[in-house]
């Protein structure tokens, strides 16, 4: 398909219901900021609530790259934050949570976090865009008592609440094949990225809508629409 990348996200945006939890997978080949970027400029676009929850500074990271690639990162500066430890101050934060180690004081503070920020949101549901959760789920994977916990007592109650949506970016390479099976069963969805060949392609691995399994899009990084604009404004070519 040959629709630009902005035009591909935002339709299937659309089609996200309510409850839902899209797991994107990646590697570190993927430019996953892009797709980031997009959804970003998708939700600002169409006024949509939403906050960046920003795992151990992976929000920066994401930054960096845009920026060293020649791309506008003021979305990124002005998007509201939940910031889960970590040092490097990115976005509007509007919550620090500091505890990891403990998770039922991390599920509490998160969760009331969250319903802060849904206050006065109801008329459209809250986009939680989740960004170094790698990290942290490699850190649970050596206690996998702690893992479950986690899973049990945070993730799967998320799924299906009717005033929020999920989006959670995470390398599949560098967590075990049985964490990233137990994402996949949770998610509503799940994305496969790729690159090769100077092309990125994005697969359907799973999905409510059982037509689009196996789908996929592939794209030219260079020529995305709103981001080669992003390009050019700050004078690259």
């Amino acid at each position: 398909m040959n629709k630009p990348f902005e035009q591909i996200v935002f339709g299937y945006a659309e089609t996200v219901r309510p409850g839902e939890l899209v797991l994107v997978e990646y590697t570190s080949r993927e430019p996953v900021y892009l797709l980031l970027y997009e959804v970003i400029e998708y939700v600002r676009l169409n006024e949509m609530p939403f906050v960046i929850v920003d795992v151990l500074d992976g929000l920066h990271v994401m930054k960096t790259h845009l920026r060293l690639a020649g791309i506008d990162t003021a979305p990124l500066d002005n998007a509201p934050v939940i910031k889960v430890r970590g040092n490097m101050q990115v976005g509007n934060i509007l919550v620090r949570i500091d505890e990891l180690a403990e998770l039922p004081i991390l599920k509490r503070q998160f969760m009331e976090a969250l319903r802060r920020i849904e206050t006065g949101t109801r008329s459209k549901p809250l986009l939680r865009i989740i960004v170094g959760a790698t990290e942290f789920l490699q850190q649970l994977e050596v206690d996998p008592m702690k893992k479950e916990e986690f899973l049990a007592g945070i993730i799967r109650p998320i799924v299906g609440a009717p005033y929020t949506r999920g989006l959670v970016l995470v390398n599949r390479k560098r967590i075990m094949r049985e964490t990233l099976g137990e994402l996949e069963e949770v998610s509503t969805r799940v994305l496969s990225m790729g690159m090769e060949d100077g092309k990125l392609s994005i697969r359907v691995m799973k999905s409510v809508y059982f037509d689009e399994y196996g789908a996929e899009v592939d794209f030219n990084p260079g020529d995305m629409g709103s981001l080669s604009q992003g390009v050019k404004a700050n004078g690259h070519k």
